[in-house]
């Protein structure tokens, strides 16, 4: 049985550091992350995440953003509002899978089931997947002091 921490010392980011490097970079910060953060977790929880092809798609998507903005012309609002809800749906699906592999991880090798809400998952995506990541530990606590 592995460490519970083992993920988050793996990734080593706090969630407001996320959120700040990512605030610096313009959003690019959250690239690497997905990256780095979808193997880790595969490495960990021995479950697939994302798919190279996923990536390539993801980061593929989020670069047509910015051809957009000079090729939509008068319809720019409606394209972009359409193009930034297919990158939120895309990152909420990651979240998901996450979520699902960070559940069945913990129910298997430390039997517990962390609480990781969806509609936080589906509203703050990476940042929330990163502060649960972080919070194993804490949960696992949790359930240990609940149960004694």
């Amino acid at each position: 049985m592995s460490d519970i921490s083992t993920l988050q010392e793996k990734i080593n980011l706090r969630t407001f550091s996320f959120i700040l490097l990512n605030s610096v970079t313009f959003g690019l910060y959250s690239n690497i992350w997905l990256y780095k953060t979808s193997n880790a977790v595969e490495e960990v929880t021995h479950v697939k995440v994302m798919s190279p092809t996923f990536l390539i798609g993801y980061l593929a998507l989020v670069g047509v953003g910015g051809i957009l903005i000079n090729v939509a012309g008068k319809f720019a609002p409606v394209v972009l509002l359409i193009w930034n809800a297919l990158v939120w749906l895309v990152a909420a699906l990651w979240c998901f899978r996450v979520r699902n592999a960070l559940r069945r991880y913990t129910l298997t090798e430390h039997n517990f089931a962390p609480r990781i809400n969806r509609v936080v998952s589906v509203l703050f995506t990476f940042y929330h997947v990163n502060y649960c990541i972080n919070s194993l530990a804490r949960e696992k606590q949790k359930h240990r002091e609940k149960n004694n």
